[in-house]
C-alpha cells in the first residue's frame, strides 16, 4: 500500500529527505548538506505554499516530490513547480513517482493554479502521466525539456 503525506507531518524525516536530494542533485550543484536540510525545514510550515510530500510503501519511507514556486531562475514567471521526484532504487516500479506526482498536482490545484510545471530529461515518464512538452532548453540546460500539466 502507498501513502502519500505531507513532509510537515513527519519532520522527523527531514534529514532523510534532505539526503534523498543532497545525494540525487544538490551535491553535484555545489549545495552543501547543511543547506538542503535548511531548505527543507521550510517545508514543515503549514502555511507555506511551497510543499514537500512524503511517501510511504508498506510503512517504510520510499521515496518524494516537492511543489515549489520556482525551479529555473530563467523561468521565473512560471509556477509553481513539481521538483525533485525521487524514489528509492528499491523500491521502484510500484507506482510511488506516480502517488507523488498526483499529490503535487492536487496540492496545486487546490491553490487554485491552473497548471504545473517541471523539467527533466525524462520525458517519457511523464507523458504517461499526462504531461505535455512546454519548451526544449538550450545552452547549458540542453538536453533537459520544460514539461506542462493542466490541472
Amino acid at each position: 500500500m502507498i501513502l502519500v503525506e505531507p513532509l510537515e507531518h513527519h519532520p522527523e524525516l527531514v534529514p532523510l529527505c534532505a539526503r534523498w536530494n543532497f545525494l540525487e542533485w544538490g551535491q553535484s550543484t555545489g549545495h552543501t548538506m547543511e543547506a538542503i536540510v535548511d531548505a527543507f525545514l521550510g517545508f514543515l510550515e503549514p502555511s507555506s505554499r511551497q510543499k514537500a510530500f512524503i511517501a510511504f510503501l508498506s510503512g517504510l519511507p520510499a521515496g518524494l516530490v516537492l511543489l515549489i514556486d520556482k525551479d529555473l531562475d530563467s523561468h521565473a514567471h512560471l509556477k509553481p513547480w513539481l521538483a525533485s521526484l525521487y524514489v528509492v532504487p528499491e523500491m521502484r516500479n510500484e507506482g510511488v513517482g506516480r502517488h507523488l506526482v498526483r499529490a503535487a498536482e492536487s496540492a496545486a490545484r487546490n491553490q487554485g493554479h491552473t497548471e504545473l510545471y517541471l523539467y527533466t530529461s525524462k520525458v517519457d515518464y511523464y507523458r504517461r502521466l499526462g504531461w505535455q512538452e512546454f519548451e526544449t532548453l538550450t545552452g547549458n540546460d540542453a538536453g533537459l525539456v520544460i514539461l506542462a500539466r493542466e490541472l
